[in-house]
Order: C-alpha cells, then structure tokens, then sequence
C-alpha cells in the first residue's frame, strides 16, 4: 500500500455521494488530508481527476471486506465516513470503535442501524461517536424533526416528503438514478417504518399514495411510503406524537409503473436458473439494467416536510421546504450536494467539537439544528422555514 499521511479522514466508495463529501471536506478541514478507498480502479482515477480535489486526496483500490487493509487504513484515520453499500457498515462501525475512530455513513437499511446501536456502550468507552443514517433521508429530515420539537411544546405530527428527481424526465419511469440502483430497489421492497395513533408500525413499500402540492415548477407530485427515510425517528418520538411518517416524491404515474415492476417479481432477491446458470436473482438484473439505462445528468431534489403541534397554548404549523439543482460548477448533482454535504456537516460538527457526546447517537436527539441549519446554509442549501397559528380543524390534516 503506498505510503499515506499520518492523520486523515478516510472515505469509503468512490461515487457521487463521496465527491461531495471530500469537496466539503477540503474546504471545512484543510488540516486533514482525505484518502479515499473503492474496490474499483476506474472509479478512483475519475475520484481523483475532480477538478476541486488537490495533492490532499488519496485514493486506495481495495474491497472494504478485506479486514487486514481495513484495521492498516482505520489506525491513523481521524474519523471515517461510509459512502459505500450499507452492508458494510456495521464491520466498520465496530472496526472504527476499535481503532477509536469517529464514524458516520449514509445508511439505508433500518436492520443494519439495529446493528450499529447495539454497539452504542462500546462506542462510548471507546471515546468515538458513530451517527448512521447520516444523509438526506435518512438524515436531514431527522434533524428537521429534531428542530421542530425545539420550536414547539409538544408535537402532534410529524410528517417527511422527499424526492430526487431528474430535471428533465422521460418516459417510461418519468426518472433515472441519482443513486445507487440497490438502496434504490432496498427502499423500494423493505417495509416503511411510521407512527399511527402513537404507535409504531409498519406498511409495505409503494402505498400510500397522496398527492402532495410541490409549487412551481412542478405543481403536483405523487408520494407514497419507502423504507429507511424514518430510521430512528419512529422510536424515538413513541409515545410522544401521533403520527409520524416519511414518504418519497416522484412525477406523477411512477408509482404505478414501478408497483408493476415489483408485481410481476422483477425485485425478488430469489436467484433463478437461465439454463445451467443459476446465478441472477431478477433484483440483480434490475440493478444491472437501471446502471446500463444510466444517471440523470441534470438531478433536483425536492423536500416539503411539515410539523403539527402545541405554543404557548395555541396550534402550531412548521413547514420546511427545499429546492436543489445539479450544481454545473463544481459538477456536484443535487442528490450528492444534499445528502453529501448534509453528512459532511454532522462530521465538521464533530470534529469541530460541537458534537461531544459519544455512543450511537440519534440525529434528531443530538445534533443540534441551529449549527446544522447555518451549515447547510454556508455550503448554498438554504431551508426555508415558516410557521403559523392554525385552527384546531387543521390538526387532523
């Protein structure tokens, strides 16, 4: 392995979401060089030609499965951030707790979370804080939640809506990647997690469905339940609110058409035979097609997310909106600015000092949203936020 410098931050996978997060990081802690490692050759080489990176990045070619270069690259890491599939993340995280190394990922998969908390003690002895789940949503709308709780006496509701969606969309599916195809299929067949009548549940994927008002330029959008945007929410806030629920944006119709998708089988994790092969599971090939069909070029997201509940005596409305483009200088798209940046900020928070408790902490409990807010804002993701008294009849929205 060459040779590497004697404290950095180490980031694991080589895509969209990690450029974001090593642009904001040679802004935010120019005192750390940034090493990056990715199993792909080809995806480290266009890692490192970014034209924002500098003699401070580092790639490594390597497969976060390979223990001993994981132990050799944690020891001298100051703190890690895992931008990789999210089955890896709970080797690392007890491999960070190991090597007292911060940590902090972009999660997706609620069991994978169960996971990481159970190693909560550790973590606290060992002097590391580990936040999951460290993105958009999961994320951000964690800490938006967390901000609406500071903000009002008691909550009745909290309600998400988030979309990445292509700024120019096409049919069939009206969408195309602004992530990885697997956490995409992931959110789209594992349970959604919520909060009815102040008690957890959960409901399958793709239903749900609503129309939610977006404004202009969109009008309307379809939203519907999707696994993992809840993530740690829905336990926390037990018992304290009556309805909590996140559910994903899209244009109008997708719904239907990826319901048909998984309808006639084409998500099953169940491998089938193709004559003496018996090696492709239809999810597989799910994936493999949305890969070849391509990323949107230019991306958007959208959020709209509201909280329902009690000032001072009177009925209270907190809304949060937001609307991000693809950004054409620095090449970053809308989905890795959000979710990028959004991790990024929660790590500059601890390394910053500014986050001191240590453990597996929850978003909406521990990072505190008026530093995260004025940190989105620095890096161009201004969240608009507006409240007004509303009568009782609007509470059962």
């Amino acid at each position: 392995m060459q040779n590497l410098p004697e404290r950095y931050i180490l980031i694991i996978g080589a895509g969209s979401m990690a450029t974001a997060i090593t642009y904001d990081l040679i802004l935010h802690q120019p005192s750390y060089d940034i090493v990056v490692l990715d199993k792909d050759a080809g995806a480290v080489k266009k890692f490192l030609a970014h034209p924002g990176f500098n003699g401070k990045v580092h790639g490594i070619v390597g497969d976060g499965h390979d223990c001993a270069l994981m132990v050799e690259l944690f020891k001298n890491a100051v703190a890690a951030v895992g931008s990789a599939g999210y089955y890896l993340n709970t080797d690392h995280t007890a491999l960070a707790i190991e090597t007292h190394t911060h940590w902090v990922d972009l999660g997706g998969n609620n069991t994978v979370v169960e996971q990481q908390f159970a190693m909560s003690e550790r973590a606290k002895a060992a002097g590391v804080t580990v936040v999951p789940d460290c993105g958009l949503a999961p994320g951000m709308v964690s800490i938006l939640a967390g901000d609406a709780v500071k903000r009002l006496d008691t909550v009745d509701e909290l309600h998400f809506r988030v979309g990445g969606l292509p700024k120019n969309p096409e049919p069939p599916l009206n969408y195309g990647l602004c992530f990885s195809a697997e956490g995409l299929i992931n959110e789209y067949v594992e349970p959604a997690r919520l909060i009815e009548d102040g008690k957890v549940c959960e409901v399958p994927s793709l239903t749900g469905w609503e129309s939610v008002e977006v404004g202009k330029p969109f009008g309307d959008l379809e939203a519907f339940h999707t696994s993992g945007g809840s993530s740690t929410m829905v336990e926390t806030f037990t018992g304290k609110v009556k309805t909590l629920d996140y559910k994903t944006l899209r244009y109008p119709g997708h719904l239907s058409d990826i319901k048909l998708l998984q309808d006639i089988g084409l998500f099953d994790s169940e491998k089938l035979s193709f004559g003496e092969d018996k090696s492709v599971s239809p999810r597989q090939m799910m994936c493999a097609v949305l890969e070849k069909a391509g990323w949107v070029s230019e991306d958007l997201i959208v959020l709209v997310s509201w909280a329902l509940g009690v000032r001072d005596g009177k009925r209270v409305k907190i809304e949060y909106r937001l609307l991000d483009y693809h950004d054409p200088v620095t090449g970053l798209s809308a989905m890795a600015r959000t979710t990028g940046f959004s991790a990024a900020v929660v790590l500059n928070l601890i390394l910053d000092g500014q986050i001191e408790e240590r453990g597996v902490i929850k978003q909406e409990l521990s990072v505190p949203p008026d530093e995260y807010l004025q940190g989105l804002a620095k890096r161009g993701l201004k969240i608009e936020i507006a409240e007004w008294y509303t009568p009782d009849e609007d509470m059962e929205e």
